[in-house]
């Protein structure tokens, strides 16, 4: 009873840890709602504040380009920005280039950092499905172990009702290994759980590193769309310079009143190393999309691996209750061996019993015959042999008792001799009374015969022997009148 409520506790405490778990899966999947919620409309937000400003930039430069370089009636010309503002432009270009490659070693460190989890996870899944392979290995063997202990049951059921029983230090030897074996499963489901435990564990710290992996993703994707933008910018500028350059004069820029004159080289040179940048910036932008579509790909295997986890874990707890029950069943297999024992040795123990009682009621005759014999040995009647008495004596009726007593030694020898040949002959009263009455005159020369052999030292004994035979004289006077009135 003890270890049946020790595992209905356990299995409670079980029960509250899943739904626990349950609690904390469903929180982490509303915060995770949450935070693609929230990154969602950050992303909307900033990406109507760069088209804002884009277009803001957008329109003053037209506005620029659009103002008169003369004020004297000449044909307008429209001027291009600064090249010093280009330069800026690209060398701005330049280090957020710069900075992505340190934010793509970072991600590819992380994507590394998740394909070693992935395996540390792959590993345990094995070594946790070679467990499961263990336990229902076992379980298995358990099946078979209660299939025959329920032989057994029904053997001993049917020897109790034909009156056989099996031998009882069979049945404990049993009963000995299914508790042990009892203590083995609850080690084994101990372990389980512990395993449980820590797949949990580990499956926490995967969601919390798959969270930051995200945060990650969400910055990756933020500077990207700034260098999309630095490009665009750049792009523009670069157009605006091919449109009214003339690649076979020097050309002037004026900018805040100033003029700047460059020749046809440095423009040239200017334009392909915007070309060079832009090619950059464009390989840049096609790794940095590879990169995050690998990181998007191990988030799914992530998560397909997490999902294939909590599978494997509910099969495994399935499992663990199936063995649980079946732990169950075989205690109450054994309490029920236990109760037919109980019953079978409260059964014989009533019949060892009887069986006493009726032998002492059986040997109370031979008793009192032993303490006569041993008293007719005192009183001389029996002097033939001082040897000792054998343990085992045939039953002696009333009869013979009193035709012992009554005989001479040299007789009692001659009709001791076919009672041992013949045992299932016995006499009856009358018969013992016609011979006291035909051998009284042997009876009184056996009297005789003693008082001349007992010599002087032996008076004690004899008088005794004397007082004896005068108390059997007495008790055939009141038998006599007894029998005349039959």
């Amino acid at each position: 009873m003890n270890m049946e409520s020790e595992l209905i506790v356990k299995e409670r405490e079980t029960l509250e840890v899943l739904k626990e778990l349950e609690a904390t899966k469903r929180i982490a999947e509303d915060l995770k709602l949450r935070l693609q919620k929230e990154a969602f409309e950050v992303s909307m937000t900033q990406d109507t504040k760069r088209d804002d400003i884009n277009a803001t930039a957008a329109k003053e430069a037209v506005k620029e380009n659009l103002r008169p370089t003369d004020g004297q009636g000449q044909n307008e010309q429209i001027s291009p920005p600064e090249p010093g503002l280009i330069l800026m432009e690209l060398e701005q270009a330049k280090l957020n280039l710069t900075r992505t490659p340190s934010n793509i070693a970072d991600l590819r460190a992380s994507v590394e950092s998740f394909n070693k989890k992935l395996e540390k996870e792959r590993t345990g899944l094995e070594k946790i499905q070679e467990r499961l392979a263990q336990n229902s290995s076992n379980i298995s063997a358990l099946e078979e172990e209660l299939n025959q202990t329920k032989l057994k049951l029904q053997v001993v059921k049917d020897a109790e009702a034909k009156g056989f029983p099996d031998n009882p230090l069979e049945i404990s030897k049993e009963l000995q290994e299914l508790s042990s074996e009892a203590e083995k499963f609850k080690k084994m489901r101990e372990a389980a759980r512990l395993e449980v435990s820590r797949m949990e564990f580990e499956i926490e710290q995967n969601k919390a590193m798959l969270k930051t992996a995200q945060v990650k993703l969400v910055a990756a994707r933020k500077m990207k769309e700034a260098a999309r933008a630095a490009e665009a910018v750049a792009l523009s500028e670069i157009m605006i310079l091919t449109k009214h350059g003339n690649p076979s004069s020097d050309f002037s820029l004026t900018h805040g009143g100033e003029r700047v004159t460059l020749s046809s080289e440095e423009y040239s040179t200017l334009t392909l190393k915007a070309c060079e940048a832009k090619e950059r910036c464009r390989k840049r932008v096609i790794d940095i999309m590879q990169l995050v579509d690998a990181a998007n790909t191990s988030k799914m295997d992530i998560l397909n691996q997490a999902e294939r986890a909590s599978e494997e874990l509910k099969t495994s707890k399935i499992a663990l209750e199936a063995a649980l029950s079946r732990v169950d069943d075989a205690n109450q297999g054994k309490l029920a061996v236990e109760e037919l024992l109980r019953k079978w040795r409260s059964d014989h123990g009533q019949k060892r019993r009887t069986i006493q009682s009726s032998t002492k009621f059986k040997n109370a005759c031979p008793s009192h015959l032993k303490r006569d014999s041993r008293l007719l040995d005192v009183n001389g009647v029996n002097m033939v042999s001082d040897e000792p008495t054998p343990v085992l004596k045939p039953t002696l009726s009333i009869g013979q008792i009193l035709s012992r007593k009554l005989l001479p030694p040299e007789e009692f020898e001659t009709v001791t001799i076919p009672e041992k040949s013949s045992v299932g002959r016995k006499m009856s009263l009358g018969q013992m009374l016609s011979k006291q009455s035909g051998d009284a005159s042997s009876f009184k020369k056996v009297e005789k015969d003693i008082s001349q052999k007992q010599t002087f030292g032996k008076r004690k004994k004899s008088g005794f022997a004397r007082f004896t035979l005068l108390l059997v004289k007495q008790s055939k006077k009141k038998k006599k009148p007894a029998v005349g009135k039959r």
